[in-house]
């Protein structure tokens, strides 16, 4: 297992999200609010987030995969599980780990918007505006990054790559190995 190159530090991460619930709290003052959290890579940034959020709340996950068609190479997503989930007349805040092309957040939230929520923000660890293929929405981001880390993965407070190095306190990189492709945690994702 590589020792990644740390990105931003324990101490740097635990300052933004105290600052990101900060500022929810005082966006939904007086509020309800109904944090629905993607497994598995936002957990640790969902559990520190829920904590530094000074307001009454629900917590629930949902789970997104993204496909590639094995035909033509297409993407499609499919919401795994969200049965659960009442967004009805909520105020949803909406949490995702690294939020780079929008396909899939996009997808995400016109799934939820159907079912008419009082409000619908969303709070990322990583944004990665550069990558983007669909405009989205991104109220709150721990982290902005502006250059592409095509040849590295993302590790660390949840995010992994091949199930290791979530448990880490800070946010690192790791080289890609060779030959592997296009990961959700990688350089490049599909969120």
């Amino acid at each position: 297992m590589d020792k990644p190159d740390i990105l931003f530090t324990a101490d740097q991460v635990a300052a933004r999200i105290r600052q990101i619930g900060a500022e929810v709290g005082r966006d939904y003052a007086g509020k309800e609010i109904c944090v629905v959290g993607l497994i598995k890579s936002c957990m640790i940034f969902m559990a520190d987030l829920v904590r530094a959020i000074p307001l009454d709340m629900t917590c629930h996950f949902l789970r997104v995969s993204s496909l590639r068609d094995a035909s033509g190479g297409g993407e499609r997503t499919d919401i795994v599980y969200s049965t659960e989930i009442a967004y009805e007349d909520r105020h949803i805040l909406l949490l995702d780990d690294i939020i780079d092309t929008g396909i899939t957040l996009n997808f995400l939230l016109d799934h939820i918007r159907e079912r008419r929520p009082r409000s619908l923000k969303v709070a990322a660890l990583i944004d990665k505006p550069g990558d983007r293929k669909i405009e989205v929405q991104v109220d709150w981001a721990a982290f902005s990054l502006k250059d592409s880390l095509s040849d590295r993965f993302l590790v660390g407070y949840g995010l992994d790559f091949g199930e290791r190095y979530r448990g880490l306190p800070y946010i690192g990189t790791i080289p890609r190995p060779a030959g592997k492709g296009e990961g959700r945690t990688g350089g490049v994702a599909t969120g």
